[in-house]
């Protein structure tokens, strides 16, 4: 598969949301946040209403990463929330997922533990976007 097309079309979504949003990635955090969005640029499943579920099945690294990638992009875009849960419930299970991530990798991955810590930036980030994702997108 040749990801060059989603990763240049992130790129320029994370440029126009930093611009839009005047929050400023490093390189690493916008790397992230841009290969991110390629990775996902085709998904349509979100996580289930209680994400803590998905933490059951998850095994490895890239498992917690796609748990905390939906939930960065619930948080972010208000799609497919719960109604039963507390506000900030995406951004805690998120931050629980990348830092999961971090910890399944030897030795911890430094830019998951990153990811997590940053969860709230890197949403404020993405937030902007929302109003130019086609509705049938979400």
């Amino acid at each position: 598969m040749n990801w060059q097309p989603y990763l240049r079309a992130s790129w320029e979504l994370v440029m126009e949301s930093e611009g839009k949003s005047q929050v400023f990635l490093d390189q690493e955090l916008e790397a992230y946040l841009v290969h991110m969005i390629a990775r996902n640029f085709r998904k349509t499943q979100f996580p289930p209403d209680i994400v803590c579920f998905e933490f059951l099945r998850a095994k490895t690294r890239d498992d917690y990463r796609d748990i905390g990638d939906s939930c960065l992009f619930v948080d972010a875009w208000d799609v497919k929330r719960a109604r039963l849960v507390e506000r900030n419930y995406y951004e805690k299970m998120g931050q629980i997922a990348y830092a999961r991530a971090a910890d399944a990798s030897r030795p911890v991955d430094e830019l998951f533990d990153r990811v997590s810590r940053e969860f709230g930036l890197l949403s404020r980030v993405l937030r902007v976007l929302k109003p130019s994702v086609p509705h049938y997108a979400l």
